[in-house]
């Protein structure tokens, strides 16, 4: 007998800019007309100097307000400790040496990024002991019947580790049972959501047609290097380590950064 579908939400407080500041009421009422009842914050560090009024103490008191708990969940949040095993050389996660390196206007760091430089690695980061314990509390809190919303600050998900890290590892796990909803801007400016599925074509746009990593002359050949059971799966693969080497940390200067979020 099939399981029926539960549904965990994914949203960027930027999506609610309005001139300087962020509209925290709108974003609530919003959440409302998905039915969530409880607001997760999953940024490692809940504070902005740019939106103060989207501190997690102020965010809480929001909350209160308008009728949604919020909590910071840290465990989900992408920074990690230099001491951590979640790092990999770059060549390591993406195995095409000709990319190398990576302009550094590409880089969260702003360094270049050399094949032999360490990065955060996403698979392994997935994995991650402390990370995973965040991902068992959310499924603890869906056996309560909360329906949640991620909130991080990026607008676009498909730049925020919420997709990248916190919506694939969910579903990685849950999938059976819980689907990933990311609240983005339609074109006419409403609100509607897409899926996990909708940002992994966007980013195989990304990175075949816009940055025309692969060599679709050799496409076969290449993707035989990568995971996945047919080829669409390595395909998706090959785009998510390729994604991993524009987002993902050095090493050495990660504990120098404020915000991986």
């Amino acid at each position: 007998m099939a399981m029926n579908k539960k549904y965990i939400y994914t949203v960027g407080y930027t999506l609610f800019q309005k001139g300087n500041t962020i509209d925290v009421k709108i974003l609530f009422d919003t959440l409302k007309k998905f039915d969530i009842n409880f607001l997760i914050d999953v940024r490692s560090t809940p504070f902005s100097k740019q939106y103060p009024q989207c501190n997690a103490d102020n965010m809480k008191i929001a909350g209160k307000e308008l009728g949604i708990p919020y909590m910071n969940m840290p465990e989900i949040g992408a920074k990690v400790s230099s001491q951590q095993e979640v790092f990999s050389k770059a060549t390591d996660i993406f195995f095409e040496q000709e990319v190398f390196p990576i302009a550094k206007s590409y880089r969260p760091e702003k360094t270049e990024l050399l094949g032999s430089d360490e990065i955060v690695d996403f698979r392994k980061f997935r994995h991650d002991e402390h990370f995973v314990s965040g991902l068992k509390r959310i499924e603890d809190a869906y056996d309560k019947n909360y329906t949640l919303c991620l909130m991080c600050s990026e607008k676009k998900p498909i730049d925020c580790h919420r997709y990248f890290l916190v919506s694939k590892a969910l579903e990685q796990r849950y999938g059976d049972w819980l689907e990933v909803r990311h609240i983005v801007e339609k074109p006419d400016g409403g609100i509607h959501f897409i899926s996990n599925s909708d940002l992994d074509k966007q980013l195989e746009i990304f990175v075949c047609e816009k940055k025309k990593v692969l060599n679709m002359m050799f496409m076969e050949e290449i993707l035989d290097n990568y995971f996945g059971n047919t080829e669409q799966e390595k395909l998706y693969d090959f785009c998510d380590r390729y994604w991993n080497l524009l987002h993902g940390w050095k090493r050495f200067n990660y504990n120098n950064t404020e915000n991986y979020d």
